[in-house]
C-alpha cells in the first residue's frame, strides 16, 4: 500500500497544540479527529504527536504488530516513582515474564468467586444511606470499588482503617502525576519540590499497607484465594517474584484496579439518571430474572441488556479515555509511514463519536449493542481495555464488577442526579466529573 499523507495541524508557534489539551482533552481529541479525520499529526513543544482513531491502524497497533510498540519513554518516566516496573508502565522481557506469572490469578474461576464479594459490599454501603440525603457518587463508588479491590485482589477490608489512607494517597499522586503529564517533561523525582515531597509521602503509605499484607503472607504462608497471594506464591524457573516485583505490582493493582472502574460506573450513574427510559427497561430484566433476590454470577448470561448498557457508557463516556503508544522501529501501516520513536495517542472516545461506525454516537443507546452490531464493527473500532496480548488483564473482572454493582443499586436505587446539579467533564489518568463529584439524592425504590 503506497504511503498515504498524514494531516498536521498546526498549533502555537511555540506551546503547538499543548495548551489546547490540558485546557480540554478529550474534547480536543473529539474536535480535532473530525477536522483531521481519523490520523492526523500536532506538535506539544518539542514532540510530534501522532492521534488515531482508524479501527484497522488501531487493530495493527494493537495486534498485529503489538511488540513494535511500547509505552513513551516519557509516560514510563511519569510512572515509574509509583508503579516502578508494574504491568501497566512495563515492556519487553520483563513485561512477558510478569504478564505470564499473573495471568492465572485472573483465571474465570478465581474472578467469578469475588462476584458475592461485590454485591455484599455494595448492600453495605447502601445500608448505611438513608431516604432523601445527599450523596456524591463519584466519591461513594471509588470508595466502594476501593472495598472491593481490597477484599478480592489482597484480603483486606480495608473499611476498617485504611480506605481513607489509599483514597487520599491516590488522589495526591494522580494530581501529581497529570500536572507532569501536562508538563510533557516530568520533574526529576529528586528535584526537592513540595509536590515531590507530597508525592512521596503518599506512594510510602501506600507501600506500607503492601508490606503489611506481604508479611502476613509469608508468615502464614496461606493462600487466602486473593490475587495477591497467588503473586506471592508463583513461580516459575527464575523462581518467585521479587519484593520489589511484588511492591510495582501490588501498586499497579490498587490504582488500575479500582479508579478506572470507579468512574466508569460513576458516568453510567449519570447516563442512566439521564434516561429513565433506560432504566425502566433494565429494571425490567432485573425483576424478571433476579425476582427480589441478590444477583449471582450465574445470572449474568442471562441479564443482556445489563451488559449492554455498561458497554454503551464505556463508548459514549470512557474513564480510559485514550492511552499512548510508542514505535519502537520504522514501519507503515495502512499505508502511514511511521517513524521510530513515533509517540502515538490512541482516541478511544473519539473513536466512540465516530459516526461512520455509531449512528447518532452522542445518543446513549444500549439497544446498539446486539451481537450482529458487534460482529459488524471493524477490528479495533472498540477498544476499551485495549486489546491484544496487551489487552488490560483486568477486563473480566471490571466487566463482572460493574454488572454485578449496577444490578445491585438498580434494584433498591432510582437513578438521579441531585435538582439542578451537572457533572463537569475533567480528563486527567482517567475521566471523571472533578471535585464537585456527581450529586445524587438518595431514593429509594
Amino acid at each position: 500500500m503506497p504511503n498515504r499523507p498524514i494531516p498536521r495541524r498546526k498549533g502555537h508557534w511555540f506551546w503547538g497544540c499543548l495548551l489546547e489539551m490540558i485546557s480540554d482533552r478529550s474534547g480536543f481529541l473529539i474536535d480535532k479527529h473530525e477536522e483531521h479525520g481519523d490520523v492526523f499529526i500536532s506538535r506539544a513543544l518539542v514532540r510530534d504527536l501522532m492521534f488515531v482513531r482508524d479501527p484497522a491502524v488501531v487493530y495493527a497497533i494493537n495486534v498485529t504488530h503489538w511488540a513494535d510498540f511500547y509505552k513513551p519513554e516519557y509516560v514510563k518516566s511519569m510512572w515509574k516513582p509509583f508503579l516502578g516496573n508494574g504491568l501497566v508502565p512495563n515492556d519487553g522481557e520483563s513485561w512477558k515474564r510478569q504478564h505470564k506469572l499473573i495471568l492465572p490469578g485472573f483465571h474465570k474461576k478465581r474472578v467469578d468467586a469475588y462476584a458475592s464479594t461485590m454485591v455484599a459490599f455494595t448492600e453495605r454501603m447502601l445500608d448505611r444511606w438513608k431516604e432523601g440525603e445527599r450523596r456524591d457518587m463519584r466519591l461513594e463508588l471509588n470508595a466502594l470499588a476501593l472495598e472491593v479491590v481490597a477484599d478480592t485482589l489482597f484480603d483486606i477490608d480495608i473499611g476498617k482503617g485504611d480506605s481513607e489512607t489509599i483514597r487520599d494517597a491516590l488522589a495526591d499522586i494522580s494530581e501529581i502525576l497529570v500536572t507532569d503529564a501536562d508538563k510533557m517533561i516530568p520533574r526529576p523525582d529528586w528535584w526537592p519540590t513540595a509536590e515531590n515531597r507530597r508525592k512521596k509521602r503518599a506512594i510510602a503509605k501506600i507501600e506500607e499497607i503492601i508490606r503489611r499484607v506481604h508479611e502476613e503472607r509469608l508468615t502464614s504462608q496461606k493462600d487466602h484465594g486473593d490475587l495477591f497471594s497467588h503473586m506471592v506464591f508463583v513461580e516459575d524457573e527464575q523462581g518467585r517474584m521479587s519484593d520489589k516485583q511484588l511492591r510495582d505490582e501490588a501498586m499497579t493493582l490498587i490504582f488500575a484496579g479500582h479508579e478506572t472502574t470507579a468512574h466508569a460506573l460513576t458516568w453510567t450513574w449519570y447516563l442512566l439518571a439521564k434516561n429513565p427510559d433506560k432504566v425502566a427497561k433494565m429494571r425490567e430484566e432485573l425483576d424478571r430474572v433476579l425476582q427480589g433476590r441478590r444477583a449471582e454470577v450465574d445470572d449474568l448470561p442471562n441479564l443482556p441488556y445489563l451488559e449492554m448498557v455498561v458497554k454503551e457508557s464505556l463508548r459514549l463516556l470512557p474513564s480510559v479515555w485514550a492511552y499512548a503508544r510508542e514505535a519502537q522501529r520504522d514501519l507503515v501501516i495502512e499505508g502511514y509511514e511511521i517513524k521510530k520513536g513515533q509517540t502515538i495517542t490512541i482516541s478511544h472516545i473519539a473513536m466512540g463519536r465516530n459516526p461512520e461506525y455509531y449512528d447518532n454516537p452522542t445518543e446513549f443507546r444500549p439497544e446498539r449493542w446486539t451481537r450482529e452490531a458487534e460482529r459488524a464493527l471493524p477490528r479495533g473500532a472498540y477498544t476499551p481495555f485495549a486489546g491484544g496480548p496487551r489487552v488490560c488483564l483486568g477486563k473480566q473482572f471490571a466487566m463482572m464488577e460493574m454488572r454485578m454493582i449496577l444490578a445491585t443499586l438498580l434494584q433498591r436505587l432510582e437513578p438521579n442526579l441531585a435538582e439542578g446539579f451537572e457533572p463537569d467533564f475533567v480528563t486527567e489518568l482517567s475521566m471523571h466529573p472533578g471535585e464537585r463529584g456527581m450529586q445524587a439524592t438518595v431514593r429509594f425504590r
